[in-house]
């Protein structure tokens, strides 16, 4: 006979198998010695040897295969699944279990929470997939347990376990029994930044109420970032909580209440910040990874109720990436390949630029973002510099800038025969360099700094305007890129025996095609790292260079961008949100003011609009493109649902769902943390 039951105390990380992901979690958390409430497991045995076996077993399985081989929609497959279990009686030898350890648990009320034995692992968190029943009287235990065993059915659980590999049939539900906990302040922490994945910040949220409220994307928590170790509160916002999730007397589930002017103010004090930030840290040291917790207050003492691994994180999330002695400026975002990019730092460093400009940029940062756009940025007191000569040519040296900027001009009535020319036009890589730097200074990078100065200092210049403009209008790059580096970088890869020479452009640097480091090895390597996904970090610092291929640049993105906390909500037509995950996305909205799925349709180059990003909606989150909600914080488990499918997701914008209307061409940005509406549908 398996065994039914295990207190929480004898529990520990290694028992998932037996406790499910939350179950083995909380006893682990004892084993830290957090302060978690007292209680028991139902073991995933139980489910599996006493209850889900025999004909039932295979008539569901039946269901989901049918399911996956799309003869089904998923609201038949939950009906006929649900038809399966009628009749179907609480086995009872393990109702006996659990009345014999409530009995012993002696608590008035309880929560009966599922613990699937795949949740809350390193890859997948099942957030908000399976039920949680609160506040359940001793008499009511076997019932919701039935009921936690029946939602691993439910739609949006049998869409999530198909997205991460998992059929219904291979996973089992464990069910964890609780003391009470009523919460007067709830909230969540992640040990890690899951936005930024700053390995050194801590994310705290903090509500009302129960913390359903938060997880459930309906309200917007305080949020406050925590420095670790030394638990300093570098950033907080207090959020408007118009409404909380309090228990109700002798209600099955928790209701909504409107707050007053509670709603408003702090929800936990900078000394209950600091005290949690303690725990957290602690509790990540001893894990041995990042983690995602959840919280209550209770009688002015910390409850930990849950923790989890952070699923989204970079594999590089705690490596040096980037050279931290900058203070890095976002300059451009444009479609170069990696040829083209890594020639970029050359067009204004010093050996280039000082002779012609009187200046130079000699350090540049590349990152390569989700859609495969190169982000270039320079280093503040560098650009800051640049802007600083220009401005000394328009105070003291104005007819040299004006001959600067014709000479850009005139390079449009030569280039163009050179470049037509080709490879041969040039008698070696050094000579191609420097016309590349000639042509990219004169007509690209200065003027373009010029306009910005002009901008920046309200000048009044109409004939340096017009002439840095008119240069502007026009590009000689992409017929460079065409006619010269593409040609150039299929001949190498030809000669070297590539399969597929035109992937070349993206797979070596410039400065290994001069050293002619350039092997079929280094090709074929970074091909297979491209063709798994991973995106370019390229460096320049006085001449040395650093190249890497990794998982995710988009946290790096948004760390430049320094996006940590959320935008206040816009009083102007614009749209401002916080990141859940990053990226650039455009497409027609398609608005939801449902809670669920059902009858909603969204498609791939669609953006999913709604008022909150439930769990219910996965169905849609995953078919669409990008998501953009009312309502909710980062720390939602739609939130952490949108980082899994690495959907570009901006939530929080408060006005979303009443100022998109269905069809509207948008734009979402997270880098900036805004919607833009392109065009109003008809």
């Amino acid at each position: 006979m398996p065994r039914l039951i295990y207190r929480l105390s004898e529990l520990n990380a290694s028992q998932v198998a037996e406790a499910g992901g939350k179950g083995a979690s909380l006893g682990e958390l004892i084993q830290a010695h957090a302060p978690v409430p007292p209680g028991f497991v139902v073991s995933s045995c139980a489910f599996r040897d006493c209850f889900f076996q025999g004909d039932l077993k295979q008539a569901v399985l039946d269901v989901i295969r049918r399911l996956n081989a799309d003869q089904l929609e998923l609201a038949q497959a939950r009906a006929e699944i649900q038809d399966c279990f009628e009749g179907i009686a609480f086995p009872d030898e393990i109702k006996a279990a659990v009345q014999e350890a409530a009995a012993e648990l002696q608590s008035a009320r309880v929560s009966v929470r599922s613990s699937a034995t795949c949740e809350d692992s390193a890859t997948s968190a099942w957030a908000g997939q399976l039920e949680t029943y609160l506040d359940v009287s001793p008499g009511e235990i076997t019932e919701r347990i039935r009921d936690c065993w029946l939602s691993l059915f439910s739609e949006s659980a049998l869409a999530y376990g198909a997205t991460h590999g998992y059929a219904s049939g291979e996973i089992a539900v464990a069910v964890v029994v609780q003391q009470m906990v009523d919460s007067e302040i709830s909230g969540i922490g992640f040990s890690v930044h899951p936005v930024t994945q700053e390995p050194d910040i801590h994310l705290i949220e903090a509500c009302l109420g129960l913390g359903e409220a938060i997880v459930s994307g309906r309200i917007v928590p305080d949020q406050f970032i925590v420095q670790r170790g030394s638990r300093q509160i570098l950033e907080s916002i207090i959020g408007e909580q118009k409404e909380a999730l309090w228990l109700g007397n002798g209600t099955a589930k928790p209701v909504w209440e409107q707050l007053d002017g509670r709603g408003s103010q702090p929800k936990i004090s900078a000394d209950q910040v600091t005290e949690f930030a303690g725990i957290l840290s602690r509790l990540h040291d001893h894990y041995g990874h990042p983690i995602d917790t959840e919280w209550a207050i209770e009688n002015g003492q910390f409850q930990i109720l849950q923790a989890r691994p952070i699923t989204t994180l970079a594999a590089e999330y705690d490596q040096p990436l980037i050279d931290p002695g900058f203070e890095w400026q976002f300059c451009v975002r444009r479609p170069f390949f990696l040829l083209a990019g890594s020639i970029l730092p050359y067009w204004m460093d010093a050996k280039h630029a000082d002779n012609t400009l009187g200046t130079h940029l000699n350090e540049a940062l590349l990152i390569q973002d989700e859609t495969g756009m190169m982000n270039v940025f320079y280093p503040k007191r560098s650009a800051d510099a640049f802007l600083e000569r220009i401005g000394d040519l328009f105070q003291n040296d104005r007819e040299e800038l004006l001959r600067i900027l014709r000479y850009g001009l005139g390079i449009y009535a030569q280039g163009p025969a050179v470049i037509k020319q080709g490879l041969s036009g040039f008698e070696n890589l050094t000579e191609l360099e420097d016309f590349f730097a000639d042509v990219a200074q004169h007509t690209t990078v200065f003027p373009a700094w010029v306009l910005i100065y002009i901008e920046q200092e309200g000048i009044d210049d109409p004939e340096v305007r017009g002439l840095a403009e008119q240069i502007r209008s026009h590009s000689l790059y992409p017929v460079i890129e065409r006619q010269i580096l593409e040609p150039l970088a299929i001949q190498t890869a030809e000669q070297l025996g590539l399969a597929e020479p035109e992937r070349a452009c993206d797979l070596f640097l410039w400065s290994e095609l001069k050293a002619g480091t350039v092997t079929r090895e280094l090709l074929e390597s970074r091909l297979q790292s491209v063709e798994a996904g991973q995106r370019y970090i390229f460096q320049v610092n006085a001449g040395a260079e650093s190249f890497q291929l990794v998982s995710q640049t988009g946290y790096l993105l948004t760390r430049l961008a320094k996006q940590r906390r959320r935008l206040s909500v816009s009083d102007t037509g614009e749209l401002t949100g916080q990141v859940a995950w990053p990226g650039i996305f455009r497409g027609r909205a398609r608005v939801v003011l449902s809670m669920d799925s059902q009858g909603f349709t969204v498609r791939e180059d669609e953006v999913l609009v709604s008022i909150q990003s439930s769990p219910a909606l996965l169905p849609l989150m995953q078919s669409c493109g990008a998501i953009v909600t009312d309502d909710g914080g980062i720390a939602c488990h739609a939130a952490i649902l949108a980082r899994e499918l690495k959907k570009p997701t901006l939530i929080g914008t408060g006005k979303a769902t009443k100022t998109i209307r269905d069809g509207d061409l948008i734009e979402i940005d997270t880098y900036a943390q805004v919607v833009r509406i392109l065009e109003q549908a008809e």
